[in-house]
């Protein structure tokens, strides 16, 4: 069964949306996606378009008018700036890319210089599909 992670994440203060976005969507994935354990194990890396701001190629899953919107209403918003999916053959794969000397040394200095790494949370799992193509899935 494929693991899947989600990692929601907080931009530094220093940096504007769009220098956040912008630098997430181009920037990073080039110095992520060029570690070579990350090249082995991940088999899916997605981070999600905002319909709104497909002009900017803004990469999120906050559309911020939206969230605040809902929050007048009394719905609960989940108070981040982006988030990020990961799909791996097993969970120990998905956790041996955090455990890697080059993500260590590469990545991780990168993220410091866009996102709060110490306010990040995760959330590992597997998918159960429920539909699929228009149709309820079973098993």
């Amino acid at each position: 069964m494929v693991a899947h992670l989600t990692i929601f994440i907080k931009k530094l203060d220093s940096l504007s949306n769009e220098d956040f976005h912008t630098y997430w969507s181009t920037s990073h994935p080039k110095i992520w996606l060029n570690v070579k354990i990350v090249q082995e194990k991940v088999l899916k890396y997605s981070q999600v378009l905002s319909p709104k701001q497909l002009h900017l190629r803004e990469l999120f899953h906050v559309d911020h008018d939206t969230s605040a919107a809902l929050k007048a209403h009394g719905l609960p918003i989940v108070e981040y700036d982006g988030g990020v999916d990961i799909w791996a053959a097993t969970t120990e794969d998905l956790m041996s890319i955090f455990q890697d000397e080059e993500y260590n040394r590469v990545v991780v200095p990168d993220e410091e210089s866009f996102l709060k790494r110490s306010e990040a949370v995760m959330m590992i799992g597997h998918d159960e599909d429920k539909w699929v193509d228009g149709k309820v899935f079973e098993v």
